[in-house]
């Protein structure tokens, strides 16, 4: 006996209706999961094609919209980019009076380093017997006839000043002539430079135009022209002789020398300087007065004051308010009970 029922669902497999015969073509021109879709493309249904995605007329799917969304944001992105200012040298603008004008704006016009900066051209000389630098401190002792210059390495390094200017080249005049002193410290080079007799230059003031990996000190008289600090021949100028000592051996050398102090112009800078190459006594000299000179710092210092004013103003007002009352309290039964004792007295307070 048979079922009535069971050719029903084949019948409808078999004979689809007309609608279902309308969709079906509509389906596989839209990249549906049809046959003649999946031996073609080998797209299953979960993962439709691009044409499907960005169909005209189709709503758009997911991976479409991630797409569209991406893309915006890298537009955005890049216009920020392209429009925000270069703030590579706001730090140094900061805390270095004219050297964004003078050097950065070098750098921008495509000069050949980001070392680009002039020597110092007005150094700063103390009397020998004003300044406390380490007596082992490594120096280079410069002399011209009756003159004579000591640097401390200390003082000749590749260091940029608040003007913007390297510390690595000193553009000096001792005895009426000009010299240079130049220190390449990563190749561990020194040398110091005079012009030539027949030199046409009136000034050499040398230019740092940049340093190599491990040393290789470009110079220039100018950001046009360069050469090697290593070079042999440089034109207009010739080396002059200098000796490599320590500051006592050429302080007793030259009692008359001049020292040069680059930025470090007093006494207690000049000893924090040379801290390294002090001997137990004058460290402990050093010691003191770098102590003493900071205490004295935070004393002056403006939010101290400020802090300090406040509490002090604080403590005043609080034993004020505490004996006011009690002053009248004391002298009233003194005044009022001649003839009465002290313990009288109170008790009449207290009632």
């Amino acid at each position: 006996m048979t079922d009535e029922n069971t050719g029903l669902p084949g019948e409808e497999e078999a004979a689809p209706s007309e609608d279902q015969a309308e969709a079906t073509p509509i389906e596989e021109d839209a990249g549906g999961a049809g046959p003649e879709n999946e031996s073609g493309s080998g797209l299953s249904e979960e993962s439709p094609s691009l044409k499907s995605s960005f169909t005209p007329g189709q709503p758009a799917s997911t991976q479409s919209k991630i797409l569209v969304v991406l893309f915006a944001t890298m537009l955005i992105v890049g216009g920020i980019y392209v429009a925000s200012p270069d703030d590579s040298s706001d730090t140094l603008v900061n805390d270095k009076e004219g050297f964004d004008e003078k050097v950065a704006r070098n750098m921008d016009l495509g000069y050949k380093s980001p070392f680009l900066s002039p020597g110092i051209n007005e150094p700063e000389i103390r009397a020998v017997a004003e300044t406390r630098f380490a007596a082992a401190s490594p120096a280079i002792g410069v002399s011209v006839g009756d003159s004579y210059r000591v640097y401390p390495l200390v003082t000749v390094r590749g260091s940029f000043t608040r003007t913007g200017e390297n510390g690595c080249i000193v553009n000096d005049n001792l005895g009426g002539k000009l010299i240079t002193v130049t220190n390449d410290a990563d190749a561990g080079r020194i040398r110091v430079f005079r012009l030539e007799t027949e030199a046409r230059r009136k000034k050499i003031e040398l230019w740092l135009i940049g340093m190599g990996d491990g040393g290789g000190m470009s110079l220039g008289f100018d950001t046009e022209t360069t050469f090697q600090q290593s070079s042999e021949q440089i034109p207009d100028l010739e080396d002059h002789p200098f000796k490599k000592s320590t500051m006592a051996e050429w302080r007793a050398e030259h009692p008359q020398t001049d020292v040069y102090v680059g930025e470090f112009v007093t006494t207690d800078l000049q000893m924090e300087a040379s801290l390294s190459y002090m001997t137990t006594e004058e460290r402990v000299v050093a010691d003191g007065i770098i102590a003493e000179r900071n205490r004295k710092r935070k004393i002056l210092s403006p939010t101290r004051k400020k802090r300090r004013g406040g509490k002090s103003g604080s403590s005043k007002k609080t034993p004020d308010k505490k004996t006011q009352p009690k002053e009248p309290a004391v002298k009233k039964p003194a005044v009022k009970g001649a003839g009465g004792s002290n313990s009288e007295s109170a008790s009449r307070i207290n009632r």
